[in-house]
């Protein structure tokens, strides 16, 4: 029987595929409103990288347990700190080691074939169609993280993959000009979709298509890019999740399928959120559960 599961969902299988990108010595940044990047980040601490230790943007604290992905309770996950961090957060994202290495996953609402990211506003500045959440620490970790910038959608369009000229505004800096960032920084290293996993060519730093998704065409993902993607000539399809990886996920991770927030709108994700909220009311311990892979 194959390892690889065969019943997945888009949101279990680019939870698993940024949980794949974290390493054993990794410090996982968790950002604000990012339930999805915390179920990767605490699936790969109970897979394959056991020494990984959180940073809560919440609270500023480092956490080495992994527990359960909460909507409510995330602050009582942070409660069990072993370590606070006592300056500001920018300290530990520009002080890049071998021995002290960041990841981070942001969410841009724009991004350009040289992964340039927009999350400011949506047309022009003075007058904009849309005000974005800001910038906030995204401009840190874009120039000076050594591992790089990673990045992530579940809506693989037109409207967020532009061509340079169509960015409305850089609050994230990739490649500018097809160069590295003169801050020292190693640049967007992939870019996680609902419908392949993109990456950066090593000469032109202009973006290709590392894998497309299981029963996803080529055709589908050159029409829903606004710029022109680099082709490999051989194409390689995403390995999907193991079955291990499913069971872990749905079962122990997050449970109450509050990544689903981040792929799902309208009516279903109201009525998501809502479901989610009663059960995590209805709990005794707030405190988010301890999660072992045995």
């Amino acid at each position: 029987m194959s390892e690889y599961s065969k019943d997945y969902t888009i949101d279990e299988i680019m939870t698993v595929l940024m949980a794949r990108e974290v390493k054993n010595d990794d410090v996982m940044i968790v950002g604000v409103a990012t339930p999805m990047v915390w179920a990767a980040f605490t699936l790969a601490k109970v897979t394959h990288a056991p020494n990984a230790i959180y940073h809560y943007i919440m609270g500023n604290t480092f956490v080495a347990e992994p527990r359960q992905v909460s909507l409510l309770y995330l602050e009582m996950n942070t409660a069990r700190a072993y370590r606070f961090q006592d300056s500001v957060e920018c300290t530990l994202e520009s002080l890049p080691s071998d021995k002290l290495t960041t990841i981070e996953f942001f969410r841009p609402a724009q991004i350009d074939q040289y992964g340039n990211t927009n999350n400011i506003c949506i047309g022009d500045w003075d007058k904009p169609k849309i005000r974005l959440p800001g910038a906030a620490g995204i401009l840190d970790f874009s120039m000076f993280y050594a591992r790089g910038s990673f990045l992530y959608t579940p809506r693989h369009d037109t409207r967020t993959f532009v061509p340079t000229e169509k960015l409305d505004f850089v609050s994230g800096v990739g490649f500018p000009d097809g160069k590295p960032s003169i801050c020292g920084g190693s640049g967007p290293q992939c870019v996680v979709t609902n419908l392949a996993y993109l990456d950066f060519d090593d000469d032109t730093k202009s973006m290709k298509l590392g894998s497309i998704h299981p029963s996803v065409d080529l055709e589908t993902v050159i029409g829903s890019t606004g710029f022109e993607l680099i082709i490999p000539n051989e194409l390689k399809e995403t390995l999907p999740p193991t079955i291990k990886e499913i069971q872990l996920l749905r079962e122990k991770v997050d449970p109450l399928n509050i990544r689903k927030l981040e792929v799902l709108s309208g009516n279903e994700r109201e009525e998501l959120l809502d479901d989610i909220i009663q059960k995590e009311l209805a709990k005794q311990n707030k405190f988010p559960k301890l999660i072992n892979n045995n």
